[in-house]
């Protein structure tokens, strides 16, 4: 019995598997091949692009680093939250094992933070007139997109859905007219979740939506392409269930780590500063340099011929040696 079930489980993950695109990216990151990526190692491959000091070796051979001295700049990442894969032409797609991939996106804020980078994240479905950035203030124009299946007066998932769009494209213009410090890291999270729920699959408002959205990210790689001078990556990350994932894997914890989970909801590992290895390095080389000299000292006395001429003598003689 459990054979069936362990085969049906593994059908319907590899069913639902999240999608990493990268739209673009510079000459000094070179992305190729199609081999499947963890999901949870997606803070690592940005945070590697943009030259960052690797904590968790991975063995994907998706992307090279050709030259470590001309590394991104900056990451422009989008979530498509409720989606399996989004077909955007010229992107590298790669498949991500699991489904987590949304989540662990935001351990690369704390990345760039590490590296005095500044960054932020936007949900664009609980943005309602504007919300803020290190930038500035991004205002929607909902003019700027004009549907044909999609009703927005009749619709409210529609109507939210090209609100996030519109926020979308404010960004981008935002991101071509700014002068000042531009952020390191961008994450959007834009949401299709309601918009799923009220059309059909392979409705002509879905496919409509769908390529409403592939435009926006394409206005988005050209701002984040003028914004940088070419120094950046722009990805794409898929998000059919993740968040559903992790709140149950939470809510399995055992009860005495209840206080524990309120605390850190993501378990994420031990945050250490840049220069714990450095002091770690120090005080263990410096630990074994002296347990050696102390046994190459106390190897040298214990072996010493304690004749009257050595020190052994000098030092324990009740009798001084006194010259004529």
């Amino acid at each position: 019995m459990l054979r069936p079930i362990y085969v049906l489980f593994a059908l319907f993950a590899a069913a639902n598997c999240d999608q990493l695109s990268v739209l673009y990216s510079p000459k000094a990151v070179e992305f190729s091949g199609n081999s499947r990526l963890d999901a949870e190692s997606l803070p690592e491959v940005f945070g590697a692009a943009l030259g960052y000091s690797v904590s968790q070796p991975t063995e994907w051979d998706g992307m090279v680093i050709k030259d470590p001295f001309s590394t991104a700049n900056g990451a422009v990442v989008v979530v498509a939250e409720g989606l399996e894969s989004v077909a955007v032409e010229g992107a590298k797609n790669y498949q991500l094992d699991g489904n987590t991939g949304s989540v662990a996106l935001s351990e690369l804020i704390q990345k760039s933070a590490d590296h005095q980078g500044v960054s932020f994240e936007v949900d664009l479905k609980e943005s309602s007139d504007s919300f803020n950035t290190p930038l500035g203030t991004v205002q929607p124009d909902d003019e700027e997109v004009k549907p044909q299946h999609l009703k927005p007066k009749s619709n409210k998932a529609d109507s939210d859905f090209l609100r996030q769009l519109a926020f979308l494209n404010g960004l981008s213009d935002l991101l071509v007219t700014s002068t000042d410090r531009i952020p390191t890291v961008h994450i959007v999270r834009v949401s299709f979740e309601a918009l799923l729920a009220a059309h059909e699959p392979n409705s002509p408002a879905l496919e409509e939506a769908k390529k409403l959205f592939v435009n926006a990210l394409a206005g988005l790689e050209t701002a984040s392409e003028k914004a940088f001078d070419g120094a950046v990556i722009v990805g794409l990350v898929t998000a059919s269930e993740g968040q559903l994932v992790v709140r149950s894997k939470r809510q399995a914890g055992a009860p005495k780590q209840a206080e524990t989970d309120d605390q850190n909801p993501m378990n994420l590992a031990t945050k250490y500063n840049s220069n714990y290895p450095v002091i770690f390095n120090i005080i263990l080389w410096f630990s074994v340099v002296l347990v050696f000299s102390l046994l190459a000292i106390s190897i040298v006395i214990g072996t010493m011929d304690p004749g009257r001429d050595s020190i052994i003598y000098r030092m324990t003689s009740t009798r001084m040696k006194k010259d004529n």
